[in-house]
């Protein structure tokens, strides 16, 4: 066993054990106190390796690090093309999203900092070309999560949001509404 691991188990039984003997209470089922100090340390281990993981030295201060790219959330509010343009000036682009668990970091980046979670533009757009959805970045669309019924291409429509709907997926919207936003950036 892991002296990281020995140590606080046996820290463990012997403050039960003297409580139990203190109170007069039968002795403990260890196997129990045993699986939840296991259980218990698992669980700062990975909490751990997630703040380890978010503090990459690779990405700039306050950007996420994940799947070797860089992430941020920007909470003032612009048009898409305006929000495109920030992220470029950062070295990056509006997020690109190619599966589920790069969706749920980007949804955990705005609950982190808007408990609203309001919606956010994204970097897919279809403005080039109706029906011809095409990540800011270059990257090939390989994932989506729209809300229903949506892409609606409604009034023209051809930017997206997430966090819009009862659902909080993605919706296609006119590019001049404000919103806040999420930079992302590949690393070398």
């Amino acid at each position: 066993m892991n002296y990281l691991i020995k140590l606080p188990l046996l820290f463990a039984f012997s403050v039960a054990s003297a409580a139990f003997a203190a109170n007069g209470t039968p002795t403990p089922d260890w196997d129990q106190v045993v699986k939840d100090s296991l259980q218990t340390q698992q669980s700062e281990l990975e909490h751990f390796s997630l703040y380890y993981s978010s503090c990459s030295p690779d990405c700039p201060k306050d950007w996420v690090t994940f799947n070797r790219r860089c992430f941020k959330y920007f909470g003032q509010e612009m048009d898409w093309a305006s929000a495109e343009d920030h992220c470029l000036s950062l070295g990056a682009n509006l997020a690109s999203i190619h599966n589920e668990n790069e969706y749920q970091l980007v949804k955990a980046l705005i609950r982190g900092k808007d408990p609203n979670e309001n919606p956010v533009w994204i970097g897919l757009s279809a403005c080039q070309k109706k029906y011809n959805w095409i990540w800011s970045d270059g990257s090939k669309l390989t994932y989506t999560n729209w809300n229903p019924n949506e892409p609606n291409f409604a009034y023209e429509e051809c930017c997206v949001h997430m966090n819009f709907g009862a659902q909080m997926n993605w919706n296609d919207i006119p590019c001049d509404f404000k919103f806040a936003f999420i930079c992302a950036k590949k690393l070398p």
